[in-house]
């Protein structure tokens, strides 16, 4: 049993030694020969960019603004008599046109007419005692003629009497003027062609002194306050305060809004500046005007209602030797990157204007320059980049 185990211990020995000696000499070997890699410098990848043309030209300046359209005048309607509604007009009702002088609704005028009557009495016989003193002073006059005792005077003439009767008249004539117009109030007339926005009374209710009746607007033009920055009114030919200007040499405007996926439009004319800084918002309001919101003359075009909010597109002035720029190539308040042989480099620029779109640079860049609208990280001065082949070059 022994003698059998022992060969197959020896035989296990021997197998492991070949192995680690073959191992040895495989390493050994594989040190000797081996080859060495080939370094290759590595390519540095130079960033790329997009860039636009630089084209000075002339350029007109449009500021950008909102507001909100509002009537020329909005006025409440108020009784200014007391009495009971007796007929209301079918265009007193809001949302009705109507035309000047229209009656809008009527207030029972018997008590009125009454208080006329009485008045026009008083006016007669006020106009009568004055006629019949004015009769007696003559006659006092042609008396003392005839007795020679010269000029009557005071008592003497009865002018304290016609004085006391002209004063009578004109205050009967006062009170009769005041019981017409109480008759012409029980008639609300309209006092401009315009639009009702509310109506309160109905036939039948009693309407007292100063009571509210409605609430009406004009629809001859609307107007819309638009603030702007004090910076860019240097922009808009504004008249100086005080100064007329015809309506069709004022800046124009253009106004949208948005319904749905479809995009109104109104023009305008800029009429006046309000010529103060609001303490709030440290702005200057300007005025826009357009003519026939409603399209009640033309009958052609969308409806300007009140209450609408509009964004400004402000046409102001024509300057030469412009660069306009997408927003995005502008780096901080006055910087672009320009591409110079290659490289990135920094340039100081007068920038004029800038809103979120565009920026307007009036100094700094030269008639074709390349200007990089591309955002990159890590920029120094200097620095090579590549410009994007079929990049556009045209701002």
């Amino acid at each position: 049993m022994e003698s059998s185990t022992k060969p197959n211990r020896l035989l296990r020995i021997g197998l492991t030694l070949g192995v680690l000696a073959v191992g040895v000499v495989g390493s050994m070997l594989t040190i000797k020969f081996k080859t060495k890699a080939e370094s290759k410098p590595s390519e540095r990848k130079l960033p790329s960019v997009r860039v636009v043309a630089a084209k000075p030209e002339s350029h007109t300046f449009r500021i950008q603004s909102q507001g909100t359209a509002l009537p020329r005048t909005t006025i409440r309607l108020v009784s200014e008599v007391s009495g009971k509604v007796v007929s209301v007009s079918e265009k007193f009702d809001a949302g009705q046109i109507f035309k000047k002088d229209d009656v809008l609704l009527t207030i029972d005028s018997r008590d009125y007419e009454l208080a006329l009557a009485q008045a026009e009495a008083t006016v007669a016989q006020a106009d009568l005692r004055l006629q019949m003193e004015e009769k007696e002073a003559a006659v006092v006059r042609r008396e003392w003629q005839l007795l020679n005792q010269g000029k009557p005077s005071g008592l003497q003439a009865r002018e304290p009497q016609l004085a006391q009767a002209r004063a009578a008249l004109a205050a009967a004539t006062a009170a009769k003027e005041a019981a017409q117009r109480n008759v012409e109030r029980c008639e609300v007339r309209a006092p401009f062609d315009g639009m009702v926005a509310k109506a309160v009374v109905r036939p039948g209710q009693f309407a007292s002194l100063a009571m509210p009746l409605g609430e009406i607007f004009s629809t001859d033009f609307a107007e819309v306050r638009l603030p702007l920055a004090a910076g860019d009114l240097d922009f808009i030919e504004l008249p100086a305060a005080g100064e007329a200007v015809a309506l069709g040499q004022a800046p124009r405007v253009t106004l949208t809004s948005q319904a749905g996926d479809q995009t109104l439009e109104w023009q305008g004319r800029i009429v006046r500046s309000e010529e103060t800084v609001d303490p709030v918002n440290r702005m200057v309001y300007v005025v826009a005007r357009v003519n026939d919101p409603y399209r009640l003359t033309k009958r052609e075009g969308v409806a300007l209602r009140r209450g609408t909010f509009v964004k400004a597109t402000i046409t102001g002035r024509t300057q030469d030797n412009i660069v306009s720029l997408s927003r995005t190539a502008l780096r901080g308040k006055d910087r672009v990157w320009v591409v110079q042989d290659g490289k990135l480099a920094f340039r100081a620029v007068n920038v004029v204007y800038a809103d979120k779109d565009k920026a307007i640079i009036s100094e700094g860049l030269q008639s074709g320059e390349q200007v990089i609208t591309s955002l990159l990280a890590g920029v120094i001065d200097r620095m090579g980049v590549e410009v994007q082949e079929g990049a556009p070059t045209n701002p």
